[in-house]
């Protein structure tokens, strides 16, 4: 799979480790238990992140008429291998990377309509692809501009709020907003293990935005939190007789690892949901249907890890 340098990527995993994949014991996962009346947010850093993860999760919640709502931190429009395949433009400009991104957002509410949700259940923050790091790490109050759109803050029809500047306070005071109204009891989000800097720092916004909501008791501290990889050395990991289940990674620690079974309809809603990213498929199809397991790893992570992401800012 190959990739260059660009935003919303799925980038191929790094070299393997010194110790093989299949010496790494397996740890058990439990098998995920959810609340009574489970009502789930999701988060993905970009369109595509949320079916490869959750999408029979979703598709079951769904199905139970069960409130699920998804939220995009980006539109993933940073990824110059999939502008220049739907523009035909081998040096892209900045309206090809935002027409990248509105395609991304049209497939995303497309996934979701075949997942059992409507455009009402999704939500666009519009942000940065490819700089969630940089608001994080260099832009907490000073605002962000994309190298490849050339915008400073949301511009995109129909993100949650226009104008929304490109800056990591500004972020994580929307996700305390979009997390606050919705009132999950469950949510689900990227693992801060995951290589990919804009989903490993997804899930710092994440856990910053929960814990003080917390602290402010705006958020019950029982709400249950899944965390999602995509990114890792070998991830997906498919063991079994046919190579369809999906194994936790010994190599993740601070985890304890749960697992989703899929219904037949579930992986059947989840792979239509996947057809629906042709932009992505186009460009990585074997990459994303090792995600097509007959279940999806979550990972309950060690509150030792969460406060000291929390401490950061």
């Amino acid at each position: 799979m190959a990739v260059g340098v660009g935003g919303c990527r799925h980038r191929p995993p790094p070299a393997l480790p010194a110790r093989p994949v299949e010496t790494v014991p397996v740890p058990a996962a439990l098998p995920l238990r959810l609340p009574p009346q489970p009502r789930v947010l999701v988060f993905a850093p970009h369109p595509d992140d949320e079916v490869l993860a959750a999408g029979g999760l979703i598709a079951g919640l769904a199905a139970a008429h069960r409130p699920v709502r998804i939220v995009f931190f980006t539109n993933g429009d940073a990824y110059k291998e999939a502008v220049v395949l739907t523009t035909h433009h081998r040096t892209p400009h900045r309206h090809d990377y935002y027409a990248l991104g509105r395609l991304r957002q049209h497939e995303a509410i497309e996934a979701a309509h075949r997942l059992g949700l409507s455009a009402t259940d999704v939500r666009f923050l519009g942000y940065p692809d490819d700089g969630i790091d940089d608001l994080w790490e260099a832009h907490w109050r000073s605002p962000y501009t994309s190298p490849y759109t050339n915008e400073d803050n949301a511009r995109y029809p129909g993100v949650l709020l226009p104008g929304a500047e490109y800056e990591g306070a500004e972020l994580r005071w929307l996700l305390e907003r979009v997390i606050a109204r919705f009132e999950p009891n469950v949510i689900v989000f990227p693992h801060p293990a995951d290589t990919h800097t804009d989903h490993r720092h997804a899930a710092f916004f994440v856990v910053e935005a929960v814990t003080a909501l917390q602290a402010a008791h705006r958020l019950p501290p029982t709400t249950t939190l899944l965390a999602y990889v995509i990114h890792y050395p070998s991830w997906p990991l498919r063991r079994g007789p046919e190579k369809d289940v999906c194994q936790p990674d010994a190599r993740i620690g601070e985890t304890v690892w749960t697992s989703y079974e899929l219904s037949v309809p579930e992986l059947d809603a989840k792979r239509a949901a996947l057809d629906a990213h042709q932009t992505q498929l186009a460009v990585m199809g074997g990459f994303l249907r090792a995600f097509l397991c007959r279940n999806e790893i979550f990972g309950v992570l060690d509150h030792a890890l969460l406060g000291r992401i929390a401490a950061v800012h």
